[in-house]
């Protein structure tokens, strides 16, 4: 592209969006001159860099699948706590025991199930979350594939995945953001969850024996277990609702009609 001043022609190329700015290169995507101003990673101008991006579908629908699976969840489980609490400390002649242990175990299957689907849906948002700070040019030092793939690599899984989900935080709304969030309780009542549950089941697999702990103990390990996996849930469904919040603030910017920088807008020139 050439530009006309006073008459002479210059061979250096203008960016189209800003006319008085020499062009740094071409977009790599359609072929026009971009000035600093315009150049995005990747060698793009903005508008095609904006389009790239929102190419990507968002993950509300995903959000809000993942929130009522999650929700549904720590609702089951709350529901077992008071029902636990009867099996362990209950007065031996005032309800059938039994029936009550029958009871408090399939409440327990039917929230490992929900457990299991909540999880299910939380990293399907998680994957597509990463995608699209990926398009969004933000990276978080790991793929979408990998983001989950964390999740079930031993040794990795206990430390990873609070990693990828804190730096989700830090990149959609700064540090503070990932300060304000139950990140360490999150995780923290997690991790106690899963080591709690390993010791409810080899309670009630050595319950019996003569080296065996009653198996009073081994429900009211399961208490300590119920009771982390809520408080988990609960600052789960926290986080995933305020990062969902900021995505969507952003992906609404970027679906607005493109406007060029001004110079009041625009970064000083080197």
């Amino acid at each position: 592209m050439l530009n006309a001043v006073e008459g002479e022609v210059e061979s250096q190329p203008m960016c189209p969006s800003h006319p008085a700015r020499e062009a740094v290169r071409t977009c790599e995507r359609c072929g026009r001159y971009v000035c600093s101003w315009c150049e995005r990673e990747g060698g793009q101008c903005r508008e095609c860099s904006r389009q790239a991006a929102l190419a990507v579908p968002d993950s509300r629908v995903r959000a809000r699948r993942a929130t009522w699976a999650l929700g549904i969840s720590a609702a089951i489980t709350a529901l077992s706590l008071p029902l636990g609490l009867w099996v362990v400390f209950g007065p031996e002649g005032g309800v059938d025991l039994d029936a009550m242990r029958v009871l408090y175990a399939r409440l327990g299957i039917v929230s490992g199930v929900m457990d299991i689907a909540a999880q299910v849906f939380f990293l399907m948002w998680l994957h597509r979350v990463v995608r699209q700070l990926k398009a969004w040019g933000q990276d978080i030092g790991t793929s979408p594939a990998w983001a989950v793939a964390f999740w079930f690599i031993p040794f990795a899984s206990l430390v990873k995945p609070y990693q990828i989900v804190k730096a989700i935080a830090e990149q959609v709304g700064g540090t503070f953001l990932a300060a304000s969030l139950p990140l360490s309780l999150w995780w923290g009542t997690n991790i106690l969850a899963r080591l709690l549950n390993r010791m409810e089941q080899q309670t009630f697999d050595k319950a019996g024996t003569i080296e065996g702990a009653p198996a009073s103990a081994g429900y009211a390990i399961g208490l300590g277990t119920t009771l982390c996996s809520v408080v988990t849930v609960v600052c789960c469904i926290q986080i995933l609702r305020v990062i969902q919040e900021q995505l969507d603030r952003r992906r609404a910017g970027m679906e607005a009609p493109y406007t060029p920088l001004t110079e009041e807008d625009a970064p000083v020139a080197e």
